[in-house]
């Protein structure tokens, strides 16, 4: 944003706060245009941790479309906040109070921008691509050492001594001309090794500088998270002093006027790898200690951005929880502009749902499950109601044929419903979500696999399953509840995205094809054929 005028080019010089509140004010409750990088890499280094029953996996990740998702609610400013708010996304947590926690949060932010703007203004020294290793310096493996680091201190000592010998004339210049020319070989070497290893590092630095500038903005309302900052001062001060003057030389070295004499003390005398060798033994034997920090700044930020998030979709609940109800009232998907809302209630049971391509039907169990994640990580819902078992949910959306590991479309789908088989006989999962199990075989051996398969799921899970096989609704009558999508020629654009219950009794796929404008002889010939075909003997 430019100014208007040379007044508010000398304001913003001289207040340059004001400037990025402005930026802030224009960007809040707009959906984020980042890409992502870095943002997976906090959550990777902890899944093990958490167990695969425990997080989304990777192909309802991607079948749910939660990348795009992702990209659209990540307004977080930092790549710390970018990392913790992704790994929320990917867990799922059934402790209310954990919740709760995260939406007042939210809920503050959302309302009190003073306090908004004032924790994004703090947050501002983390705003670099290098704080995305700061995850990996805390958790990942071993930092690297510097190689033969207890010798660099003496030989620093060396090289001064030698250059003041030289100024003193009381050697000659090529004398100390020999250890700067090998301290900027090394240099150059230890700069390729360890470049990544010491601005983490620095990151790590910075990040406690943040840490006690947000401890020490207070808030009208209770913040469960700038309170935990400020109680952890006392433990960031014992571990800053094992950095401090690491970080003392990145702050000398950002400095305009002497950031110059800093670059020339790295390059000749090692100043920089020396300090790093000296700061990375203390490190390592602590660094479980730094993640608090670490997940309580995530936390500030990630939360900003979830109350912008908010902001964008005020038509949100709170669900409840249940062991057996999975209930949807006035639920809408996220990436559609103008939804019709829909509604569900699965008391233990599961739901199979026909109809044409492009009634609705794979976009409203999208919705579903998008709601169970959300409900589970963000702890909200999009819809008026919501009751969520306790229990992750697996989707299987689309089962592209893998042409790099040469799998048929149905082998990967196959593989994948036996997973799902597994999953809910062992009880891991009781919540699925499948779009035209096995479309990729023949008729006849469709339905007897889907319907064989889809019973032994349904006996111990809740399904939500959508299909063109009319012909599951008798053979499933009995165990799942029927519900359907169906053309409707009275509105604008022939869909009308409503769902019904009961089973279905339209064939219009012929009609969409007529009001397409397919040839009438076309459309006359499908019609009789299926008409052939439901009075041949079987």
């Amino acid at each position: 944003m430019k100014p208007p005028n040379r007044l508010l080019t000398l304001l913003w010089t001289l207040f340059p706060s004001l400037n990025r509140r402005i930026e802030l004010r224009r960007r809040w409750a707009q959906p984020g245009d980042g890409d992502g990088w870095g943002a997976s890499w906090y959550f990777d280094l902890l899944r093990d941790q958490f167990g695969p029953a425990a997080v989304v996996d990777d192909k309802s990740w991607s079948d749910l479309e939660f990348p795009r998702f992702f990209t659209a609610i990540d307004t977080t400013l930092t790549p710390v906040g970018r990392q913790c708010l992704f790994a929320q996304l990917r867990r799922f947590e059934y402790d209310t109070t954990e919740l709760d926690k995260r939406y007042h949060a939210c809920d503050v932010l959302r309302t009190d921008q003073e306090l908004r703007e004032r924790l994004q203004l703090k947050l501002k020294p983390l705003q670099l691509n290098s704080a995305n290793h700061i995850a990996e310096m805390l958790l990942g493996p071993e930092p690297k050492r510097v190689p033969y680091g207890h010798l660099l201190l003496p030989w620093t000592l060396i090289t001064i001594g030698a250059v003041a010998a030289a100024v003193a004339h009381l050697v000659p210049v090529w004398i100390c001309a020999v250890p700067l020319l090998i301290n900027v070989i090394v240099s150059a070497i230890c700069d390729a090794m360890l470049a990544r290893n010491v601005d983490a590092l620095l990151g790590v630095a910075r990040m406690l500088r943040v840490a006690k500038r947000l401890s020490g903005v207070r808030a009208e309302q209770s913040f469960f998270y700038l309170s935990q900052l400020a109680a952890e001062s006392g433990k960031r001060k014992k571990l800053e002093s094992q950095i401090k003057w690491l970080a003392g030389l990145d702050r000398v070295r950002s400095d305009d006027l002497v950031g110059g004499l800093a670059i020339a003390l790295n390059l000749f005398f090692l100043l920089k790898f020396t300090l790093y060798a000296r700061a990375i033994e203390r490190f390592a034997g602590t660094r479980d200690q730094w993640l608090s920090t670490f997940q309580l700044i995530g936390a500030v930020d990630s939360s900003i951005a979830v109350a912008a998030f908010l902001g964008r979709y005020p038509g949100h609940c709170r669900p409840s929880s249940s062991e057996s109800t999975l209930a949807i009232e006035s639920g809408y998907h996220a990436f559609i502009s103008k939804p019709t809302r829909n509604s569900i209630r699965l008391e233990n049971q599961s739901t199979l749902i026909t109809g044409s391509n492009m009634t609705g039907k794979t976009t409203f169990i999208k919705m579903v499950a998008m709601n169970v994640v959300l409900g589970h990580t963000l702890g909200v819902c999009l819809a008026e109601q919501a009751i969520l078992p306790r229990s992750p949910v697996r989707a299987l959306i689309r089962a592209d044929q893998s042409v790099a590991e040469g799998k048929s479309r149905y082998f990967a789908e196959a593989q994948a419903i036996l997973d799902f088989i597994a999953e809910s006989a062992s009880g891991a999962c009781r919540i699925f979500v499948l779009d035209e199990p096995f479309s990729g075989t023949n008729t006849i051996e469709r339905i007897a696999v889907a319907k064989a398969v889809l019973s032994a799921i349904g006996a111990k899970a809740q399904l939500l399953v959508t299909t063109h096989d009319v012909e599951l609704q008798h053979l499933l009558g009995d165990q799942f509840v029927l519900n359907y999508f169906q053309e409707n020629p009275a509105v604008e654009g022939f869909f009308d995205h409503v769902l019904h219950a009961g089973a279905s009794t339209q064939r219009n796929a012929i009609r969409v094809l007529e009001r397409l404008g397919y040839p009438p002889e076309i459309i006359a010939e499908a019609l009789a054929t299926v008409v052939l075909i439901e009075s041949s003997p079987r």
